[in-house]
């Protein structure tokens, strides 16, 4: 086992090599970071020969890469674009070839891969130490160092400054890296720890990624917000207000606005200040403002003395609009105010008219249908005689259905003359008085047999 430097054209892949999937993933990549650092890690060969290497002359004078595949790969497309010598010396212990297929396979499965944590942070410290250049000169640069691309290191970067708690539970594998990444779609700290412990005590959907990219994004705004038209953005930046790039949603670099409390302080100081005039104008006593969107504001809580009014469709008198407060909130657009309700007077509710007994009501209702279904049963044709004797019959649920100014469908959908189902109306309705009498009947019946037996237990 030596280590010796032989020219990159004297090399070439082997079938050896235990690894056969993903043999050429990231060679672009890779082949920027050899472009920038030299190999830094070693190849693995054995002598060549025809049975498994891909040489094609020459055997006397070519190895076989059985470890470090993807790296000979990388420096050979470097040689294709014209970045590196044909036979560019290359650092490689030389094997033997009866233990090759142990070689990489150690090489293989002790490999353990960097925690994404540590990966975020070995970023976050390659650009801050970078002091020659700004920013983001410093990410273009390390983005070029290691074949990436910009947004590529951006969202490392992002990732870096993820709160502790979320950082913490990544390193100890508790969550995954693509709910790490949803925590990092904004870089709010006290969101990112406020959803963190809804999903710590969610045992049904833990730290689900969409889950939790739903509540997040759900407690941000996009800048053409209603309620950020209505304050406007000047006004919202100039009071510390924070927006920022959308990442990790699949909408990226979308910008959002991160401090929603405050754009709703803001806009409840406008709103507050222009309702009065506001109420005045439309005839109101006083206003109320809501800092939302007229179609998802939800009124508020009606003060001392007053109740939410309900006029659907009705437009109170203007005595009632005296003395009523109006409640407004910001229209659809986002230009100005839309009322959405008034609270009246508690004593404008007030009822001066005894209560309704609905449960009488329902009942007398009941009862008028039954006399009408017997009346209209009592009405249509007998069928004695005929090919419908015997198989006539009165659904148990069915109900008289309109037909005409003059008819309506029966069972059987049978034309019968209101008149005629007039005619019988007195006598349907001492039917009905007659079966109710004797439901009665056998409910008491009932009481006074379950009394006796509970009255003979007693004395037994």
């Amino acid at each position: 086992m030596t280590l010796s430097m032989l020219p990159l054209n004297t090399l070439c892949l082997s079938s050896l090599n235990v690894r056969h999937t993903e043999r050429d993933a990231d060679i672009a990549s890779l082949a920027e970071d050899i472009a920038a650092r030299g190999l830094i890690q070693n190849l693995v060969v054995v002598p060549a020969h025809f049975m498994t290497g891909e040489a094609t002359e020459g055997w006397d004078d070519k190895w076989e890469v059985i470890a470090g595949g993807r790296r000979f790969q990388a420096m050979q497309l470097l040689v294709a674009d014209g970045r590196l010598a044909v036979d560019h010396p290359v650092a490689c212990l030389v094997e033997d070839r009866d233990e090759a297929r142990e070689i990489s396979l150690s090489e293989n499965l002790h490999k353990v891969s960097m925690n994404p944590a540590d990966e975020f942070a070995a970023y976050q410290a390659i650009v801050d130490n970078t002091p020659d250049l700004n920013r983001d000169a410093a990410i273009a640069k390390c983005a070029k160092r290691f074949g990436k691309t910009v947004r590529h290191v951006e969202g490392r970067l992002r990732l870096a400054s993820l709160c502790p708690e979320v950082l913490d539970a990544l390193r100890a594998d508790l969550i995954s890296l693509d709910a790490a990444k949803a925590y990092a779609a904004t870089t709010d700290h006290d969101l990112q720890r406020k959803v963190f412990a809804a999903r710590e005590r969610d045992t049904y959907s833990g730290h689900n990624a969409n889950t939790i990219r739903y509540e997040i994004r759900g407690k941000t705004l996009p800048l053409d917000a209603p309620l950020a038209t209505f304050v406007g953005l000047v006004a919202y930046q100039a009071e510390g207000g924070r927006i920022e790039a959308e990442m990790f949603m699949g909408a990226e670099g979308q910008q959002r606005i991160v401090d929603v409390p405050l754009l709703k302080k803001l806009a409840t100081a406008m709103g507050e200040a222009a309702v009065p005039a506001l109420a005045k104008a439309d005839g109101f006593k006083s206003g109320l403002f809501v800092a939302e969107t007229a179609r998802m504001a939800r009124m508020p809580k009606p003060p001392e003395g007053f109740a939410l009014a309900w006029d659907n469709c009705d437009q109170p008198s203007k005595t009632k609009l005296k003395k009523s407060i109006a409640v407004y909130a910001i229209n659809a657009e986002g230009t100005g105010l839309e009322r959405i309700g008034r609270l009246k007077p508690a004593d404008e509710t007030k009822k001066t008219e005894a209560p309704r007994d609905w449960e009488a009501e329902r009942a007398e209702q009941n009862r008028i249908r039954a006399i009408e279904h017997k009346a209209s049963q009592m009405a249509i044709p007998k069928f004695a005689g005929t090919p419908l004797e015997g198989i006539a019959f009165y659904p148990a649920n069915g109900w008289n259905r309109d037909c005409d100014d003059d008819h309506v469908y029966v069972e059987l959908l049978i034309k019968v003359s209101i008149t005629d189902i007039e005619a019988q109306r007195a006598e349907a309705e001492r039917l009905i008085d007659e079966e109710e009498a004797a439901v009665r009947r056998e409910k008491l019946i009932e009481v006074l047999k379950t009394e006796r037996e509970s009255a003979e237990a007693s004395e037994v």
